[in-house]
Parts: C-alpha cells; structure tokens; sequence
C-alpha cells in the first residue's frame, strides 16, 4: 500500500485561468438571469405541503392553477405514450 505525500511534496497548481473561465461564465449567467423575470408564470399545481413550504420562504413567484396541471398531464400522456400499431 503506498503512503500519501505530504502537501508540501505535491506540485502547486495555478488556478488562475481556471477561476477567470469561471467569473466568465457566472457573468454569462448572472447576464442571462437578469433578463428572466418569472413573475406572473402559470405551472401545474404543486405539492400543497411544498407550495406553504415555498410560500413561508418567499420563494413562488409562480402561479399555480388546476387548468396547467391537467395540460400538462395530457402532454405527458401524449409525449410518453407507445404509437399505434
């Protein structure tokens, strides 16, 4: 079994272009959510025990109604089905 080295025996890394490409990419996202407003957005309706979780944290900005939820059934069902033979 080999023994681990010690820290000082392993060769520095430089991280430098690796932490710039990631500052690069958080931008590119910070970019791309500043433009998402979901306000206002409708989806199938959730869990009522999620939906009062989320509601204490301030975190639903969503709409939730039946009408969504049956439309999405209807998809899945649709998408998910096995074709006619």
């Amino acid at each position: 079994m080999a023994t681990p080295s010690s820290p000082e025996s392993m060769p520095a890394l430089d991280l430098t272009a690796l932490r710039s490409r990631w500052a690069e990419r958080r931008a590119a996202v910070e970019a791309a959510q500043a433009r998402v407003v979901p306000t206002g957005l409708r989806r199938p309706a959730r869990d009522p025990d999620e939906r009062s979780w989320l509601e204490a944290r301030g975190d639903a900005p969503f709409i939730e109604d039946e009408a969504a939820a049956e439309a999405a059934r209807q998809y899945y069902a649709r998408k998910y089905s096995r074709p006619m033979e």
